[in-house]
């Protein structure tokens, strides 16, 4: 699909913390999102009851309201989708401001590596709480350690080496693998 790239704001209301229990519900948001955005393009930042996208796309707003209201699970049944204002009043910390509207060049900025490394022990320690948590929940013909997991991160170097260390390299998606060889250059 070709046309110039637009700008667009993606708000979903719902119970995050149910969300995240249903591998289904993040696993559509990804799918559809994957369909929506231009490679690289894709940003978000969550809160207690929302999340909040900053979405790049050759569609036309009518083109990515279609697709959200056909195949966004019926879940998440609170959203608003507007073509992002050129002029936008908004209060976020820097890590925010540029984590969900990024700057206009192609390289992104690094994020400390200490606090990266207290976010990272930060979410694993939650993730594994939970997972224990469902683990309990389930049969165990159906534990939760039998399903892949899927996160909806951003992308960044020390994600994908932790990715590496627990997968192995072979792990790697095409557009991680070509995020790692564009940091190389």
């Amino acid at each position: 699909m070709e046309g110039r790239i637009r700008e667009y704001l993606l708000f979903m209301f719902g119970d995050w913390n149910r969300i995240e229990k249903n591998v289904e519900v993040v696993n559509n948001i990804k799918d559809i999102m994957e369909t929506i955005v231009v490679q690289e393009e894709f940003s978000f930042i969550t809160g207690k009851d929302i999340i909040i996208m900053c979405i790049k796309s050759r569609m036309t707003f009518e083109e990515i309201d279609g697709i959200i209201k056909e195949f966004l699970t019926p879940f998440i049944n609170t959203l608003f989708l507007m073509p992002k204002p050129r002029k936008l009043s908004y209060r976020l910390d820097d890590n925010l401001k540029n984590l969900l509207f990024g700057k206009t060049t192609k390289k992104p900025k690094p994020i400390d590596p200490k606090v990266a490394e207290t976010l990272s022990k930060q979410l694993k320690a939650i993730m594994l709480a939970k997972v224990e948590k469902l683990n309990k929940e389930l049969d165990k013909s159906k534990q939760i350690s039998k399903f892949k997991k899927t996160t909806l991160t951003p992308m960044t170097m020390d994600s994908l080496l932790d990715k590496i260390i627990d997968e192995g390299i072979g792990s790697l998606t095409l557009q991680e693998t070509e995020f790692l060889n564009n940091l190389n250059k």
